[in-house]
């Protein structure tokens, strides 16, 4: 093991399944997951842990994806955490130079792309 301290990874993701298995291939990875559908509650969380990487689906019921997106980035001691973009959305790029994401992965996604751009982060801010 690289790094003795485990990475925090928040995924807000309202799709059960599609939650499911990034928590999954995280977890294989060695990340500490925390997975949420709630923007309110996920807010609440970035303060409280020391999270290292968002992964943020970009249609989510109630506050959407961009939004969220926008509060991390603007806020001062949020906005050096990552946020990645998950979606099935065509205009992806357009979105994440919105909202200042980071990076955006695309659905359906390959396991491996996943898991490679996810520990292009996590590596980078260990």
């Amino acid at each position: 093991m690289v790094n003795s301290m485990k990475r925090k990874v928040l995924i807000i993701e309202d799709e059960p399944v599609i939650s499911e298995m990034m928590c999954i291939l995280l977890e294989t990875e060695g990340y500490i997951v925390i997975s949420l559908s709630d923007t309110a509650i996920a807010r609440q969380q970035l303060l409280m842990h020391d999270v290292a990487m968002v992964m943020l689906d970009v249609n989510l019921n109630g506050e959407d994806g961009p939004s969220m997106c926008t509060y991390i980035k603007q806020e001062a001691n949020l906005k050096h955490i990552p946020v990645v973009l998950v979606s099935t959305n065509s205009e992806l790029e357009t979105i994440k130079n919105t909202c200042g994401a980071d990076d955006f992965i695309q659905k359906p996604f390959d396991l491996d792309y996943f898991i490679n751009k996810v520990n292009g982060y996590g590596r980078a801010v260990a």
